[in-house]
């Protein structure tokens, strides 16, 4: 049983049908997801759960944005724009691994930048700092979200690992990733 809701319990919330469908989907995958299973694991009936959440659509959106909103703890710290922007991109990394399922459903959808998420809010302060034009700070974030989020999806595919190597080749690949953006960004400035 989902943590919060007891079978017979009638305070069925929003909050505790999310956590039960993340499990759910960390376990087992996206594909495993459904509302007769999510109810299951609740011991509620089904229909209850549609008095919180539309359809399995809203339920995955509701999935993508409780994982993303757990970011808001991130503080990238003190130090140079460059050292925050690595935090930043490791932090962004650790929130993938974390739900590879889910994160390989969410890089798949058109709409994976929240741009009103704490990541991004992160990400065009960090750039700011590094002394970027404000007309280019957008751009350069969503370019940077794409291309660190297309990174993050081959890693959790595991096609960074077939391409480089074996070993330590995800880490090896982030980091020289990671190091070739900030010298990107670095460029521009």
């Amino acid at each position: 049983m989902a943590e919060g809701v007891k079978s017979g319990d009638q305070r069925l919330t929003k909050g505790a049908i999310l956590q039960a469908a993340l499990n759910i989907v960390d376990a087992d995958g996206v594909d495993a997801l459904s509302m007769r299973k999510l109810a299951g694991q609740l011991g509620v009936n089904p229909m209850s759960i549609y008095h919180h959440v539309e359809n399995k659509a809203a339920l995955l959106d509701g999935l993508t944005r409780l994982v993303t909103d757990g970011a808001r703890h991130i503080a990238v710290g003190d130090g140079t724009w460059q050292e925050q922007l690595r935090n930043l991109a490791y932090e962004f990394r650790s929130l993938s691994l974390a739900h590879r399922n889910l994160i390989r459903y969410a890089f798949a959808s058109d709409d994976f930048i929240q741009r009103d998420g704490p990541m991004w809010r992160t990400l065009c302060t960090v750039l700011r700092s590094a002394g970027l034009p404000e007309p280019e700070v957008e751009r350069t974030g969503a370019v940077l979200a794409v291309l660190v989020g297309g990174l993050l999806h081959t890693e959790v595919n595991g096609t960074m690992r077939r391409l480089i190597g074996s070993g330590h080749a995800d880490d090896a690949g982030f980091a020289l990733a990671v190091d070739l953006l900030i010298a990107g960004v670095a460029a521009r400035v």
